[in-house]
């Protein structure tokens, strides 16, 4: 379950002495979706693809630093039920926020299931 995250990035944003206050970060409550508090371990590890940088600069800098703002309030993750193994979730947006929150320590992730599209 561990990406390396760039020391210049993480001594950037201050995150040496990072200590979480809460199990999870601050989350935003989406408008008409529900949102639910789930263990990490309960996530699927999402990969990228061979090739592709594990992370984006200007997408995991923000997230960072907004752990270390009394004023983070950022979005949940956007999961779906897993299909096989032994995960409950597959994660369909929030790699960023997923692995961020690995290497600071928060031990839960706030997540909103997918709505399936109606035919």
């Amino acid at each position: 379950m561990q990406q390396e995250i760039p020391r210049d990035w993480w001594t950037f944003c201050e995150m040496d002495d990072f200590k979480p206050l809460s199990p999870y970060y601050p989350y935003a409550i989406p408008r008409d979706q529900t949102v639910e508090v789930v263990p990490l371990v309960e996530l699927e590890p999402p990969q990228r693809s061979a090739g592709t940088p594990a992370f984006r600069k200007y997408k995991l800098v923000p997230i960072l630093l907004a752990f270390r703002s009394p004023e983070c309030r950022l979005p949940p993750v956007q999961v779906e039920a897993a299909s096989t193994g032994p995960y409950r979730f597959k994660l369909v947006n929030g790699f960023h926020r997923f692995y961020a929150s690995v290497a600071v320590g928060y031990s839960h992730l706030a997540v909103c299931e997918r709505q399936s599209s109606p035919p």
